[in-house]
């Protein structure tokens, strides 16, 4: 759980303490960084071959552009 925790704040390291609370407290949230983190090292690994998955490439990057927002969204919604 540390690693993930350390690979969302890693994205958004202004908001660390909220990322910590919410990922003890909020299973969504939780669910939200194990997408996230697994859309961003399918990128990784696809860009390796980029000539080959350009499109998987973008699609990949897209997504996780749009994970990015809703995590920073749910976290800035998310004050207590």
């Amino acid at each position: 759980m540390e690693e993930e925790v350390n690979s969302i704040v890693k994205s958004f390291p202004d908001h660390e303490k909220k990322i910590q609370q919410l990922f003890l407290y909020d299973e969504t949230f939780r669910d939200l960084c194990a997408d996230y983190i697994m859309c961003a090292g399918r990128a990784k690994e696809l860009k390796a071959d980029l000539k080959k998955n350009h499109e998987k490439i973008e699609e990949y990057e897209d997504l996780q552009n749009n994970l990015e927002e809703e995590i920073l969204n749910f976290i800035l919604v998310k004050k207590q």
